[in-house]
């Protein structure tokens, strides 16, 4: 920040799968990241704690037939989380709070969450869910084109291109967003008020 050619308001994060991870942790409390980009992060990242996808007949090639689940984060991982989470292991619905919450954090500086479609590891069903949650929270602080998601088709990679996309479209207007999965239900059910203005 204190070399004359860096916009220090413009400093930007982004990170992959266990990366991904503490992109959005490091986004969340830290305000000096103005865009933060976590990439097919899962359990413990952008993905939803509650919401788990599990691939009855998978397609050819994919490796993963379930998402990954907090057990699974204690048992390769432990040290990445507080011990109380143990109580929670295979009863995920019954956390206090979920990444909706993390994510929320980031607000309302912008935030674009990228998966691929096919990492069902990464829980690209259960991000949705808990960016639509989460989404709500710049609507409350009138920044709705401030956050956004772009899935891709494809497995466990890194979507460098949707980041810079991103950057470059942030000067110049709103984020553009495709829902991926347009029949699912939210299992979050707070919303914003509605303002006067809307």
């Amino acid at each position: 920040c204190t070399l004359d050619f860096v916009d220090a308001s413009k400093v930007a994060i982004t990170g992959h799968s266990r990366g991904g991870k503490t992109v959005l942790l490091a986004g969340a409390t830290d305000e000096r990241f103005a865009y933060v980009n976590p990439n097919n992060s899962g359990a413990g990242g952008s993905g939803c704690y509650r919401y788990h996808m599990e691939l009855d007949n998978p397609p050819e090639g994919v490796e993963d037939t379930r998402s990954e689940v907090l057990g699974d984060l204690l048992r390769a991982v432990p040290y990445w989380l507080g011990p109380a989470m143990r109580q929670y292991e295979q009863c995920e619905e019954r956390i206090p709070f979920d990444q909706h919450m993390l994510k929320a954090l980031v607000a309302p500086r912008v935030l674009l969450e990228t998966e691929g479609l096919d990492d069902t590891w990464s829980n690209p069903k259960g991000t949705w869910q808990a960016h639509m949650a989460a989404a709500e929270v710049w609507k409350l602080l009138g920044a709705p084109r401030n956050i956004a998601a772009r899935y891709r088709p494809g497995g466990h990679a890194h979507d460098f291109g949707a980041f810079e996309a991103l950057m470059d479209m942030m000067q110049y207007g709103s984020l553009p967003e495709a829902n991926p999965y347009p029949d699912m239900k939210p299992i979050f059910e707070w919303s914003a008020p509605v303002s006067k203005t809307d």
